[in-house]
């Protein structure tokens, strides 16, 4: 086979494996907020997007080695508040395959309150910290929910590359004095104004940032408490790169004229 022929075989593989259908499997089941109706809206857009979507409402049954090991990204819907069924409660086992899937690259993309999740003081509470790159965990808070502006701060990082520097964002919470892990690039900002609030800390602070656990690529995003707040074409175009960027470490989905 000639040289020449080789290479079309090879961009044409290329090609192919950039528009593989990645995989991701939204962990929900237990979660202080309205999982109910976040999980299927989060679901039908990056369905829309192209990817394969499963849900477990059972972390118990499906967080085993052998089940995660079919997916590209673990996108985590949930926070343990000790009044979920059974089936929603992790098992040590579930902790250990969840931490190991990430940690021997599995991505993992951490939405809003999940970042709150295991905080209880145990050895995998900490560890899970790391994980997930930090965010809420007990110290977290924020004002009155309002719409604000977000600010792009990383404009070569593929995930937020071609987005104009700023952007309108819904009415929603805006998360403020959040554990940043040393290792963390943050990728985007929102002024937290006390003329809105006096609770607010003046200042900027991040809502999108991602970061390395092992082999795992950890993007969290901490908008979008509820289905209005994730309304915002920002948001959605930074859920759907953000989860390619966590499966592929490239992210390639076009933006909405809104962000054009």
């Amino acid at each position: 086979m000639t040289s020449a022929a080789l290479l079309v075989l090879a961009v044409a593989g290329l090609a192919a494996d950039d528009q593989k259908e990645i995989k991701v499997l939204i962990i929900t089941g237990d979660h202080g907020h309205d999982w109910k109706a976040t999980t299927p809206f989060i679901r039908d857009f990056l369905t829309k997007a192209g990817m394969k979507v499963d849900v477990t409402e059972t972390p118990r049954k499906d967080l085993t080695t052998a089940n995660l090991a079919k997916y590209d990204v673990l996108l985590l819907n949930y926070k343990d508040t000790n009044k979920g069924a059974p089936d929603t409660r992790w098992s040590e086992e579930n902790k250990q395959a969840f931490a190991e899937a990430v940690k021997g690259g599995k991505g993992l993309l951490v939405y809003h309150h999940a970042s709150s999740a295991f905080v209880g003081g145990s050895a995998f509470d900490r560890e899970f910290e790391r994980i997930i790159a930090g965010g809420w965990r007990k110290q977290g808070n924020h004002g009155k929910r309002h719409v604000f502006t977000v600010t792009i701060r990383n404009l070569d990082h593929p995930i937020t590359k071609g987005m104009p520097a700023e952007f309108k964002h819904s009415n929603d919470e805006l998360y403020q004095n959040s554990v940043m892990l040393p290792g963390s690039i943050v990728l985007a900002t929102a002024y937290s104004d006390k003329s809105i609030d006096p609770k607010n800390s003046g200042k900027h602070e991040p809502v999108v940032w991602v970061a390395h656990y092992g082999k795992g690529r950890v993007c969290e995003n901490v908008l979008g408490h509820d289905v209005e707040a994730m309304k915002s074409p920002g948001f959605q175009a930074l859920m759907i790169r953000g989860i390619e960027w966590c499966a592929t470490g490239k992210a390639q989905a076009p933006l909405p004229a809104e962000l054009k």
